[in-house]
Formats: C-alpha cells, structure tokens, sequence
C-alpha cells in the first residue's frame, strides 16, 4: 500500500469518526429538548387541571352564594331554583 492510500484511507476512517462524534453529540442535544419539551407539556396539564378544579370548586352553589353575599347582591327564590336546575343539567349531561 502505498502512503498516498494509506494517508486517503486514514482521512475516510478519520472523516467517519468524525461524523459519528457529531451526529451522537445532535442526538444528544435532540434528546434534551425532547425531553424539556415534555417537561413543559406535563406542567402545563397540571395547571390546566389545577385551573378545571379551581373552576368546579366556584361553581358549587356555596361559593356562588357566599360571592353573592360578598357583593351584596340580593338572592330571591328563583335563584335557588336556577341553582337546581344548573346542577341538574349537569347531572345529566355526566350521566350520558
């Protein structure tokens, strides 16, 4: 073999490391965003729930009343009826 062979064939093996050196070192920087990406996915659901619970607990008939009461609004008979008529239709719409 001669050395100007030797010298292209150690270049081609010299050339591959290289590049398996760098695409591992993507791979790895990739694999890092995937997984702060999926981070930021899973906090967002939890405050997505944290807010549908937050929401629920307002709309219970309690709180709607105490808020009632807080800005001093006054609350005749129909609004209980239309308290029970809410929950009701909610009712029904879970139960299908």
């Amino acid at each position: 073999m001669t050395a100007l062979r030797a010298g292209v064939a150690l270049a081609v093996i010299g050339s591959i490391c290289l590049l398996v050196v760098l695409l591992r070192a993507e791979k790895v920087r990739l694999e890092a965003r995937a997984e702060a990406a999926l981070s930021r996915m899973l906090d967002a659901r939890r405050e997505a729930w944290n807010l549908q619970m937050e929401i629920a607990r307002l709309r219970t008939p309690g709180q709607i009343r105490s808020r009632a009461d807080w800005m001093q609004l006054t609350v005749d008979a129909s609004f209980d009826a239309w308290l029970a008529a809410d929950g009701e239709r909610r009712m029904a719409s879970h139960a299908r």
